[in-house]
C-alpha cells in the first residue's frame, strides 16, 4: 500500500481540460426489488442522439441542454422509464423495476417481497442447469487443448478535472495524453501498466495431468523500475484470477465465492426468471441472481442459458456487492461469453473483469481490466512428452523476445493508442526530478530489498531486508543490522546470504551466513515456488526461547514491538544443514541436520 502511495504521488500528476464541457446531470439506477446498483442501463434524450450507459456501480452522466427535460432509462429485463426534470437539476436517482416475464406459460413475478424456492421455475430451472453442468465440463473429454490471450491493465481511476486542477498536477502536462476512458466505467483513466501473456493449455484426462506453456510474455508500466522479478505481475495474477463458473466455489481476490452454478448455488442464491431473448442468434433465458444475504461472498448478475437440453450458459455476467465487505474492492464486473463449436462442447471464448480498488481514503484508486480471449480449441491426442515437461507451468525460454509481429498475429483485442505509448508515457516519467528517489523509497517499503542494479543491469546482489537494520532487545540494546543476498542474476543455482550486526549494549558483533544450491533454475530468489535446495548456514547471535517460533525474521522490527520484556536470552551459536523439496502437487519434504551451542545471556546469567 505504501509503495502505491508512493507512485501516486508522482504518477497522479494529470492535467485534462473539459473541452466545451456543458452542464451535467447524473446520478445512480438501482433495482427497485433488490437495490442493488444496475450497470448497462441506456440513458438517452429520445430523439437527440446523447446519452450513455450506467457503470458497475450504477451511476450514470449525461450532459443537459437548454429545453431538454426529459430522459428515459432501459435495459432489456427492465420497464422502461420515463423522467421529466426541472431545470437546473444536477442529480437524478432512479429505480427500475423488473418486467414481468411470460416462460413456459409460467408468470414469474420478482417484484414479490417474499422468496420462496418451493414451487419456483426459477429454481426448477436453475436445478437442471446444475444437473447438465457436468456433461459442459471440457474435463469430460479425452484430451483438449487451447490458445489464451490475457491482458491485464491498471490504472489510476476516476481522473476528474478538478483532480488535474490541484497542486503540482499542472507541473508536468504530458500527462494528459496517456489519459483515456474506461470502456467499462466510462470514467477517464491513465494507464500505468500494461501485461501481455499468450500461453497454451494441454490437459489429459487420464493419467490426469494439467500444464500451461507460456509462449510469449510482454510487460510495460511502473513493475519495470522494479528489478525482484515480475511483482506486480505476480500479484495481479494471484488476486485475479481465472473465474470458472463451472466449479462449485470460485476463488477470486483471494477469497472463495460461490458460484452460480455450483451445487451449493440454489441454497445461497435468489434467482429470478427475466425474459427469453438472443444472444448471438441463440434463444436464451436470462435469468437474475443475488445472495440470500448480501454480506456473503457471492455474486449478483444475470445467466443466459440456451434454451435447449444442454441447458448451456451462453454469457455470465457477475459483479460484487458493495455489502459482501471484501477490503479495498470498489466495484467488480466479469463477462464471460461461450460458444458451442462444431464437434457439440461448450468452451469459453472471452472472460472480461474489471475490478476498481480504493485503498484508503485520501489516496487515488485504482482500476484492473484484465481481457482474456481463448481459442483455437481441439481435442485430439496430446503427445505424451509434453506431459513429461517438468511443472505445471513452462515457460518457453525466448517467451520474453518475441517479436512484433508475433504479438500482432496472437493479440486478439489491439491496444489502445495510450497502451501502445506506455514505453514513451514511462520514459518521460523517469526524467522528472526526484523520481528516482521515490523509487527508491518505494523498493525498500515494499520489497525489503534494495537492488543494487538497474534497468539495464539487472542487480546481482540486494541489500535487505530492511526491516532488520536497527532494532532493540533486552541484551542487544539497540542493534544494528546491515543484511544482503545474491540473486539469480549473479548465479541461477548458487545463492549466498548473510548479516552482520553490532549491540550497543553488550558491545558484541554477530552474524550468519548461507550458502545454497537450488536444483530448479531460479530467476531471482532461493525461495521461489516450487524449492529444490541443499543449504548450509553458520550464525552467531542471540535469541529468546520464543524466536524459533516466530514466521518471520526475528530481527523484524514489527516483531520487536513487545507488550512485555524479554529478558531471558541466550548467546546461540548454531550450525545447519537443509534440504527442502517441493512439488506442483503440494507434497513436500524438508529435512536438516542442526548442532547448536548456549551460553546464557540476560536475566539467565
Amino acid at each position: 500500500m505504501k509503495r502505491l502511495y508512493n507512485i501516486t504521488l508522482i504518477l497522479l500528476l494529470l492535467l485534462f481540460a473539459s473541452a466545451g464541457a456543458s452542464a451535467q446531470i447524473r446520478g445512480v439506477i438501482t433495482d427497485s426489488l433488490t437495490h442493488e446498483p444496475l450497470m448497462y442501463i441506456t440513458v438517452q434524450y429520445e430523439g437527440k442522439g446523447v446519452g450513455g450507459i450506467s457503470n458497475a456501480d450504477g451511476e450514470y452522466q449525461v450532459e443537459t441542454r437548454k429545453g431538454w427535460n426529459e430522459l428515459t432509462f432501459s435495459a432489456i429485463g427492465y420497464i422502461t422509464k420515463k423522467v421529466k426534470f426541472a431545470p437546473g437539476t444536477k442529480v437524478l436517482n432512479v429505480a427500475l423495476a423488473p418486467a414481468d416475464v411470460m416462460l413456459s406459460e409460467v408468470v414469474v413475478k420478482p417484484k414479490k417481497e417474499k422468496y420462496s424456492r418451493k414451487n419456483n421455475p426459477a429454481v426448477e430451472f436453475m436445478k437442471k442447469v446444475i444437473e447438465h453442468k457436468k456433461a459442459l465440463k471440457l474435463e469430460e473429454n479425452d484430451f483438449y487443448q487451447y490458445q489464451k490471450y490475457e491482458k491485464m491493465k491498471m490504472s489510476i481511476n476516476d481522473v476528474t478535472p478538478e483532480k488535474m486542477e490541484k497542486g503540482i498536477y499542472k507541473k508536468f502536462s504530458f500527462f494528459k495524453d496517456q489519459v483515456e476512458v474506461s470502456p467499462k466505467t466510462n470514467k477517464m483513466i491513465l494507464p500505468i501498466s500494461i501485461k501481455e501473456t499468450a500461453s497454451r493449455t494441454i490437459y489429459r484426462k487420464s493419467p490426469k495431468s494439467e500444464k500451461t506453456i507460456i509462449e510469449g510474455m510482454n510487460s510495460n508500466g511502473i513493475e519495470e523500475f522494479f528489478n525482484t522479478g515480475d511483482m506486480l505481475g505476480t500479484i495481479l495474477t494471484d488476486v485475479f484470477s481465472d473465474v470458472n463458473i463451472y466449479d462449485d466455489d470460485i476463488r477470486l481476490l483471494q477469497r472463495r465465492f460461490v458460484s452460480p452454478i455450483g451445487r451449493g448455488a440454489i441454497s445461497f442464491y435468489k434467482f429470478y426468471l427475466m425474459d427469453t431473448l438472443m444472444v448471438d442468434k441463440q434463444e436464451c433465458v436470462h435469468l437474475t441472481f443475488v445472495p440470500q444475504n448480501p454480506q456473503d461472498f457471492g455474486f449478483t448478475g444475470h445467466l443466459y442459458v440456451v434454451k435447449d437440453s444442454t441447458y448451456a450458459v451462453k454469457k455470465a455476467v457477475m459483479n460484487l456487492p458493495k455489502k459482501t465487505g471484501v477490503n479495498f474492492v470498489e466495484n467488480l464486473d466479469i463477462v464471460q461469453q461461450f460458444e458451442q463449436l462444431p464437434d457439440s462442447n461448450w468452451v469459453l471464448t472471452d472472460d472480461d473483469m474489471t475490478v476498481e480498488l480504493a485503498l484508503m481514503k485520501g489516496i487515488q484508486g485504482l482500476e484492473v481490466q484484465r481481457t482474456t480471449k481463448y481459442s483455437d480449441y481441439k481435442f485430439d491426442e496430446i503427445e505424451p512428452r509434453l506431459f513429461r515437461l517438468k511443472g505445471s507451468v513452462i515457460k518457453e525460454a525466448n517467451m520474453l523476445a518475441k517479436s512484433d509481429e508475433y504479438w500482432a498475429k496472437v493479440r486478439q483485442v489491439p491496444l489502445t493508442k495510450k497502451e501502445s505509448s506506455m514505453d514513451v508515457f514511462m520514459n518521460r516519467i523517469e526524467q522528472i526530478p526526484g523520481f528516482k528517489y521515490v523509487i527508491f523509497g518505494a523498493k525498500a517499503l515494499i520489497e525489503n530489498f534494495v537492488e543494487t542494479g538497474s534497468k539495464k543491469h539487472p542487480s546481482k546482489f540486494d541489500f535487505g531486508p530492511i526491516n532488520t537494520m536497527i532494532t532493540s532487545n533486552y541484551v542487544n540494546g539497540t542493534r544494528f543490522r546491515l543484511s544482503g543476498m545474491t540473486t539469480g542474476n549473479l548465479h541461477p543455482h548458487w545463492s549466498f546470504s548473510g548479516y552482520g550486526a553490532y549491540g550497543t549494549r553488550d558491545k558484541k558483533w554477530f552474524y550468519s551466513g548461507q550458502a545454497a544450491y537450488s536444483f530448479n533454475k531460479r530467476e531471482y530468489v532461493l525461495w521461489e515456488f516450487p524449492k529444490h535446495y541443499l543449504a548450509f548456514q553458520y550464525t552467531y547471535d542471540v535469541m529468546s526461547p520464543m524466536d524459533k517460533y516466530l514466521a518471520t525474521d526475528k530481527d523484524n522490527m514489527f516483531v520487536g514491538w513487545k507488550w512485555t520484556t524479554v529478558d531471558q536470552m541466550s548467546y546461540m551459536r548454531d550450525a545447519t544443514l537443509t534440504y527442502e523439496l517441493e512439488t506442483n502437487t503440494g507434497f513436500s519434504v524438508k529435512a536438516m541436520a542442526r548442532h547448536r551451542n548456549d551460553q546464557p545471556a540476560g536475566m539467565l546469567q
